[in-house]
């Protein structure tokens, strides 16, 4: 289900979550007025009222609590892939002291790691397929790399150059396991039970004015929709039209290709 909404392009994902539900609270709205008749309980408004504030509050809580989670968490890899690529940088400066051929075949293969990585495992990550298959080609170029480091003699590769190939590692497995949902299933059945009792609510209120009940429950409908499409499109931080960017890998191939061989 969720390789499905992330292949939906933002724009339809809008109209198909928002306009959707706005139109079925508008429709609803009128088509139950039509086939019911006003309260006489005069504090029929009054009773519902109570008890749609209560709700609303506790909804609205939920809700909030939810979008800090998925924000926090697509920020969090944006950050993982900001970190990965600035080590990147870092093994590529801590080895352009490295006598030849040594330097360039390093610098080669920091090249194809960042291809193989923009090309190749954002792609499966995209898809959701991410297995160990496509990460082959990004694992074998850090492998090549510690081959190369054991390959010099001791003097010329220091304590500082070795850990910033191992944080180059470390940085790519924070980066892999931020490919995560933020979100629970769980979590998604409560946000939609929540948001139909809420605008059930608003069904059960009464208004004189017909045309203005169901404005004021599409308005909040539409409200409560749009929130939970911010929630789908940045819930997987690697897919969907707002996914992470690969800018800051594409800056590190920049600044390997600036040197001079």
């Amino acid at each position: 289900m969720d390789a499905f909404l992330d292949a939906i392009p933002a724009w339809l994902l809008f109209i198909l979550i928002v306009g959707g539900s706005v139109g079925l609270a508008w429709a609803g709205t009128v088509l139950l007025r039509r086939r019911t008749t006003a309260p006489t309980d005069e504090k029929h408004n009054e009773v519902a009222g109570f008890i749609f504030a209560t709700v609303g509050v506790i909804y609205a809580v939920l809700l909030a609590f939810t979008v800090i989670i998925v924000l926090e968490q697509h920020l969090a890899a944006e950050s993982a892939v900001s970190q990965e690529a600035a080590a990147l940088i870092t093994v590529v400066h801590d080895t352009s002291s490295f006598p030849e051929p040594a330097r360039g075949q390093v610098h080669d293969q920091l090249r194809a790691y960042a291809q193989f990585v923009i090309n190749d495992e954002w792609r499966t990550i995209d898809e959701g397929t991410l297995e160990r298959e496509e990460s082959r080609g990004a694992l074998a170029a850090i492998n090549t790399m510690w081959s190369i480091y054991r390959s010099l003699p001791p003097g010329q590769v220091d304590p500082h150059t070795t850990d910033s190939l191992d944080n180059l590692s470390a940085q790519r497995a924070i980066r892999l396991q931020s490919n995560v949902a933020a979100l629970p299933e769980v979590l998604w059945f409560g946000l939609l039970f929540g948001g139909v009792v809420t605008i059930c609510f608003c069904l059960v209120l009464h208004m004189k004015n017909v045309q203005l009940h169901a404005a004021l429950t599409a308005l909040l409908t539409g409200l409560i929709a749009t929130s939970l499409w911010m929630i789908v499109l940045i819930n997987h931080p690697f897919a969907g039209d707002l996914h992470v960017s690969t800018d800051a890998f594409r800056h590190a191939i920049y600044v390997i290709d600036s040197l001079p061989r």
